[in-house]
């Protein structure tokens, strides 16, 4: 099975909060420290963390993923825990500038070709069918 066509789902925000890039997907919130933000938009990976893990470990918590931008220079790409997020840079640019209150965060989702559904056999395959 192929999966060659990508979709993206708008599943959550990122946000500035003091320096901090808060990055808020339905049930679950992770921060990229004031520190990495700069090297973030200097195109530099950087760390991701568990907002609960820094609160629990008292600001020692082990990273869950990372993020930079995109080849193209469009976006900032997030890998969370083997999940793949996008945001447009031009939007995390304006929520650190102040312009814009939050970016979008799109999960990228894959789909299976079309005219092939999951698991399919291709047409000679099918049980009771005769060519």
């Amino acid at each position: 099975m192929h999966y060659n066509n990508l979709a993206f789902e708008h599943i959550g925000s990122v946000k500035n909060a003091e320096g901090v890039l808060r990055i808020d997907i339905k049930t679950r919130q992770c921060v990229i420290t004031k520190a990495d933000v700069q090297r973030l938009i200097e195109q530099w990976p950087v760390s991701i963390y568990d907002i609960a893990e820094v609160i629990r470990t008292c600001g020692q918590p082990e990273e869950i993923g990372q993020a930079w931008i995109s080849r193209s220079g469009k976006a900032v790409m997030f890998r969370i825990n083997g999940f793949s997020y996008v945001s447009p840079l031009s939007q995390v640019k304006g929520i650190l500038s102040g312009e814009k209150k939050y970016a979008h965060l799109a999960m990228i989702v894959e789909l299976p070709e079309p005219g092939c559904p999951a698991g399919a056999a291709g047409p000679a395959a099918v049980a009771g069918v005769s060519s």
